[in-house]
């Protein structure tokens, strides 16, 4: 079917800009006639380019979240699923979502169901929220499963922010630091080393040290950068092959410190991805398999995949997960006690605020230590120059006043 880019005025005189999917201008025209939006211009476009336009400016968690919050608030209240697309659509500020929701309002009245309809825009809704939807949509709990979404969605995107702010400052300095160093070694020391080089005296170890590394970083800077481009332009190619994904990911839990708190991470994604597909009533298989797509390791990924064929065989979801060596005790002693209980989905729920819990004190603890680190390995390095450079002048003022 053929999508229509247009420009229109809604009811409220708001000025929109969207694409909408109809078999010809007209019925493209009647379509938004229907929504009350009164056209102004419009052309057609590649169904492609439509796509690819929302895969680059995509829609943010929090949008989203939000969106899927005011979602259930509406479904709960009465309204229809038709009325309360448009009024979410008109509610938004995101030019993007709303045009999202009128193309899912669109499906919707062709016949199709939410869940397809959502299942149109990959880049915006993900397999784990069309599943969800599906199964709330066929026991008749849309309300529910959508609260649950929007709950799900706003601890995911407080976790993802919480570790990103703790992580800014640290970056910061980083930078900061390796910048000043840089500008230092390849502008100010090489002509301070023109001084000492004019007055034709023996300069100390050090500062002769200091000069060579200055001359040699002043001398290749372009190779430098070129080597260095070149190594992370071959470590980019090789992390997108599955070997290079296996390789990476396994680094990246054995890194000291880091490869923990990324350990928690997965797993508390993982958990909590579970607990609200069980919740929604998804079955454990799938749910299994949702996981998969979910976990973004390739260790937890293959671990998932051995899981999944042994819960299929008819074991208990704790036993595969203990043998594979991959989840604490904590976790597997916790999912045993759901499982005896008939509370999985509670019990996962419970190891995922827990483990968001140790991340938010571990990524806490490790800014804490990093910073004072950071400031003395700066501050020695920063001393080292300082003192290189002054050595050999304090030699020379006390020659002149002998």
């Amino acid at each position: 079917m053929p999508v229509y880019k247009y420009k229109a005025i809604s009811e409220k005189g708001k000025h929109l800009e969207g694409a909408i999917d109809a078999e010809s201008p007209k019925a493209a025209t009647e379509k938004l006639k229907r929504q009350n939006i009164f056209l102004s211009s419009m052309r057609e476009v590649k169904k492609g380019k439509t796509r690819r336009l929302f895969i680059f400016k995509g829609i943010s968690t929090a949008e989203l979240a939000v969106t899927t919050r005011q979602f259930s608030t509406l479904i709960s209240a009465g309204f229809p699923l038709e009325a309360s697309l448009v009024a979410l659509s008109e509610q938004t500020e995101d030019a993007r979502m709303s045009q999202v929701l009128t193309q899912v309002r669109d499906r919707i009245n062709e016949g199709s169901s939410l869940a397809s309809a959502l299942k149109e825009h990959p880049n915006v809704f993900s397999d784990l929220y069309v599943n969800i939807v599906k199964a709330g949509e066929a026991s008749g709990t849309l309300d529910i499963v959508l609260l649950r979404l929007s709950d799900f969605l706003e601890k995911q995107m407080a976790l993802r922010s919480r570790v990103r702010s703790a992580l800014i400052y640290p970056i910061f300095m980083s930078f900061i630091g390796g910048g000043v160093l840089f500008f230092m070694m390849t502008y100010v020391i090489p002509r301070i080393a023109r001084i000492f080089e004019d007055s034709r005296r023996a300069l100390p170890l050090i500062t002769v040290v200091l000069i060579e590394i200055s001359k040699f970083l002043s001398q290749n800077i372009v190779i430098l950068f070129l080597l260095f481009t070149g190594v992370l332009f071959i470590a980019y190619r090789f992390s997108k092959t599955e070997r290079g994904k296996m390789l990476f990911d396994r680094l990246t839990l054995r890194l000291p410190i880091f490869g923990r708190i990324a350990r928690m991470i997965l797993i508390s994604r993982l958990t909590r991805t579970l607990g609200t597909l069980l919740a929604s009533g998804i079955p454990l298989l799938e749910a299994l398999e949702i996981g998969e797509a979910v976990v973004g390791n390739r260790v937890y990924v293959e671990t998932l995949k051995g899981v999944r064929e042994n819960v299929r065989e008819g074991t208990s979801l704790a036993g595969p997960l203990r043998e594979s060596g991959v989840f604490p005790p904590l976790v597997t002693r916790m999912i045993t006690v759901g499982e005896q209980t008939g509370e999985l989905e509670e019990m996962l729920a419970k190891i995922a605020d827990i483990y968001d819990l140790q991340v938010e004190t571990s990524v806490s603890t490790l800014t804490s230590l990093l910073e004072p680190v950071m400031i003395l390995v700066v501050g020695a390095v920063i001393g080292f120059i300082v003192f290189a450079i002054l050595l050999p002048i304090f030699d020379l003022t006390s020659t002149i006043g002998r």
